[in-house]
């Protein structure tokens, strides 16, 4: 399971280094590899074998014709495959380098990372308390 805020930098060869902690569960339930992806909320990074079981199983049953061509096109379609190196780096792409700048926040989703820049998250985080105040109180927990 991903879980945890884990500020990184992406250096100026455009390599992340993933948290040290999640390294050997990348290496043995993805073999290291990962794919990113834009999304609405933002930029993604899903090891390999959930991003594949999304794009098989989970978008051809989406009931909506035209979001499922959206989906496909763009979150399939623009997504990238990387593959971790010996010191548990990623060399993330221009295109997502350009949207993030060199410092960011990798964000554990469950099963996936969520990859902002450092602003944007700290945007988003502030906006999100009320939101996230009122999802604690509605579960009791």
């Amino acid at each position: 399971m991903f879980s945890g805020t884990h500020s990184a930098s992406i250096d100026e060869k455009g390599r992340l280094a993933v948290p040290a902690r999640f390294r050997a569960a990348l290496a043995a339930d993805a073999q290291g590899q990962l794919a990113i992806t834009p999304t609405p909320e933002g930029i993604k990074l899903y090891p390999l074998p959930v991003f594949e079981r999304i794009a098989k199983e989970v978008i051809p049953k989406h009931p909506d014709i035209a979001q499922r061509r959206a989906l496909k096109n763009l979150f399939v379609g623009q997504s990238m495959t990387l593959e971790m190196d010996a010191q548990g780096r990623l060399l993330v792409p221009p295109k997502f380098r350009e949207a993030l700048g060199a410092a960011v926040v990798l964000v554990g989703q469950v099963d996936h990372f969520a990859l902002w820049s450092e602003a944007a998250w700290t945007a988003h985080a502030a906006a999100a308390e009320a939101d996230y105040a009122a999802a604690f109180a509605a579960l009791d927990l």
